[in-house]
């Protein structure tokens, strides 16, 4: 068995729940979803594919639903997807189902778990203690999805709350997205370093003279804000003085755009 991962993680969230899934699993590819999806064809009887994410807006991020549209998966592929959310996940494993379905394929096996919330726009960063306790939970979990999807057990999706999550996920993630990131501020504390650029998964950073600027297509993953060493950026006023956090097993050199993939 040959097993792939695909994940999308703005602050190592998810990145830590795929490596931990891939551990369990042994002999696994983990790609980086932001890095794109080719027209190879990739899955097959023998090699189950796995889709690690977090929850926007009760939903699929709009890199997450670009990227698995695109990639190309062999008709009888063993699917699995984990999801991790800071409220709760609703339909977002039945929207991942529905594409799925698109092209021949279905999740054989699906579930998620609450891990710390990172969008920092609406609410104070999580306690230390909660981090910790919300990631050994979820570690707990990924391990226990590691052995079920290694025994080819099936756990479908059961889906709940379709239409209120279609509708917040399609109303607040993409409604008015090309001004969303107006927003975006920086403070006298910038040093011009140019990781804010790096770390965003969709190449939304330009560095002119070594100012950061947004260039309107943003995926509102909050990569630039938590993970600037100097803590310079900005959303509005929502933002000062709340507390950036990033996974604590993760660091920013997995996050930059294209450098995580591993074997494992």
């Amino acid at each position: 068995m040959n097993p792939t991962i695909y994940y999308f993680s703005a602050t190592g969230n998810s990145l830590t729940i795929a490596r931990q899934i891939a551990k369990g699993l042994g002999n696994c590819t983990i790609k980086s979803m932001a890095v794109g999806a080719t027209d190879e064809p990739a899955g097959g009887p023998d090699n189950p594919i796995g889709f690690v994410f977090p929850v926007f807006y009760i939903g699929l991020p709009r890199l997450v639903k670009r990227f698995v549209q695109k990639v190309n998966i062999i008709k009888g592929t063993y699917c699995f997807a984990f999801i991790n959310f800071g409220g709760n996940g609703a339909d977002t494993l039945g929207m991942l189902d529905d594409i799925l379905k698109e092209k021949g394929v279905y999740l054989s096996y699906a579930t998620g778990v609450k891990m710390p919330g990172n969008y920092i726009v609406k609410y104070q960063a999580f306690a230390h203690d909660v981090v910790q306790k919300l990631i050994k939970k979820a570690m707990e979990k990924a391990d226990e999805a590691a052995g079920a999807v290694a025994d080819g057990k099936l756990h479908p999706v059961k889906r709940k709350a379709r239409l209120f999550s279609k509708m917040v996920n399609r109303n607040y993630l993409y409604k008015g997205i090309s001004e969303w990131d107006e927003k975006f501020k920086v403070s006298e504390k910038c040093s011009g370093c140019g990781l804010c650029a790096r770390v965003c998964p969709v190449n939304n950073i330009k560095m002119e003279e070594r100012n950061p600027i947004w260039q309107h297509h943003c995926e509102r993953c909050l990569a630039c804000i938590q993970w600037c060493p100097y803590e310079a950026i900005e959303y509005g006023k929502s933002t000062i003085g709340r507390t950036r956090y990033h996974n604590p097993n993760v660091k920013v050199e997995d996050i930059i755009r294209g450098s995580t993939c591993e074997n494992i």
